[in-house]
């Protein structure tokens, strides 16, 4: 891809980046926290917060092309290689069925792929979260089932028993929604160092709320959405109180091929302890 990214923060030197390894560094896994595992999320949204606007064709809520860009989703890729746990959920699984989303529960980039073995990182663990137990078994998770763990809420026996002869394993949560505390929970006792939310923003939220999320990052491109039906980074179900970013990086990128040059921001940060 070869692009070229301008850092806005903190001034440096150096202003201009390649976009191949932006990411990269530092390496999320190498990070010396013995105390808790690091989570990190990442969304991409309008100038005025929508991360998914109404699609009438599929009568879902689905990210407009129109923020879309090459240069978003290769530092997504880049965060997704940085994992050694990925965590989705029932939404994403049912959509990847019907081809509302892309297949992105393993690394397919042979550069990041090759990074990943250079830096002797082992394959990546799954864990979905779902309440319902309501997604197909698609060829796409079939696949990958020896990496899958469902963590789900539901006591119905019969779903259970599906996905377990089909050799996933599941295991039982107590109460309505598999919480933030449980996922982690069950991350430290599987000591997985890094883990990247490849979800929708209700777990992330739940993660902000309990002060486990460590990076937030934001791709914020510079157009106006609008819409009336429209989802969000942060719904308020669990956040009640307000919350402090630390900005660490900020970059932009101004992508001149197109019709009228579209400029989006890359921001990166850390969350603070309330």
């Amino acid at each position: 891809m070869n692009q070229i990214i301008s850092k806005i923060y903190p001034k440096s030197k150096k202003s201009l980046y390649s976009v191949d390894n932006l990411y990269l560094k530092p390496m999320l896994s190498k990070i010396n926290r013995s105390y808790k595992p690091y989570y990190y999320a990442n969304f991409l949204s309008s100038f005025d917060g929508r991360i998914a606007t109404y699609d009438k064709k599929s009568s879902k809520l689905l990210t407009p092309d129109r923020i879309k860009s090459k240069v978003d989703f290769s530092l997504f890729c880049q965060l997704h290689a940085q994992s050694d746990c990925l965590v989705t959920n029932t939404e994403y699984l049912s959509g990847l069925s019907k081809g509302y989303y892309g297949d992105i529960l393993s690394v397919k980039n042979p550069k990041l792929i090759q990074w990943r073995d250079k830096n002797k990182l082992k394959k990546q663990e799954i864990i979905i979260l779902s309440n319902s137990l309501n997604f197909p078994i698609s060829k796409n998770i079939e696949l990958l089932k020896k990496r899958i763990t469902i963590l789900t809420t539901s006591k119905n026996e019969k779903k259970i028993r599906k996905f377990e002869k089909k050799g996933f394993k599941v295991i039982y949560c107590r109460g309505k929604n598999v919480s933030a505390i449980k996922l982690n929970e069950y991350i430290i006792k599987n000591k997985f160092k890094s883990i990247y939310f490849i979800a929708g923003p209700r777990i992330v939220e739940q993660m902000i709320s309990k002060d486990l999320l460590d990076k937030l990052y934001c791709s914020t491109n510079m157009c106006i959405m609008g819409s009336d039906k429209y989802d969000q980074i942060i719904r308020g179900d669990f956040i009640k109180e307000s919350r402090n970013l630390e900005l660490k990086e900020l970059y932009m990128y101004t992508d001149k091929a197109k019709k009228i040059s579209q400029q989006t921001l890359f921001q990166v940060f850390n969350l603070r302890k309330k």
